[in-house]
């Protein structure tokens, strides 16, 4: 099991971390931060995803709840606007062959309304944002927390 609350001992997979917004535009890059209760229970996330060209995207929450399945409330801002949606997933962990460790498999899914972004009118559809990523045991060599912090908000 993963000490979740030494930031020393794990980091963010980012070969398995991807950010997918619907509008067309593909994955994303995207910079952050995931917010781990002792228990390694998703507590809260902050995510900013740039767009060439455009104002960059931030979604976040501190609020969520839950252990395997995580629900909440979610802000998205892009530029000065501002708008609220519901977040969904999972924080699993899961088990390595027989080493005995594991690590969380995450998974999050909002949608909201790009009219309440001011996004073009003819984009009327709610828009979906999806992260996949993993936090992973510490391999020997390797920096330590990947942009994770364990804060047990």
């Amino acid at each position: 099991m993963i000490p979740y609350t030494d930031p020393g001992a794990w980091m963010i997979a980012m070969d398995a971390s991807e950010a997918k917004l619907s509008t067309g535009l593909g994955t994303h890059d995207f910079q952050g931060s995931f917010y781990l209760d002792p228990g390694g229970s998703l507590a809260g996330f902050t995510l900013r995803l740039a767009f060439p060209g455009a104002a960059e995207l931030c979604w976040d929450s501190v609020s969520l709840e839950g252990g395997p399945r995580v629900r909440g409330t979610s802000r998205f801002r892009v530029g000065r606007r501002e708008t609220v949606a519901g977040v969904s997933g999972l924080c699993v962990p899961v088990p390595v062959g027989r080493t005995g460790r594991s690590y969380l498999k995450i998974v999050l899914a909002a949608a909201f309304s790009p009219l309440r972004l001011r996004w073009p009118r003819a984009r009327i559809r709610p828009v979906t944002l999806q992260l996949f990523s993993e936090i992973r045991p510490l391999a020997a060599g390797s920096e330590p927390g990947g942009g994770i912090r364990s804060d047990g908000l």
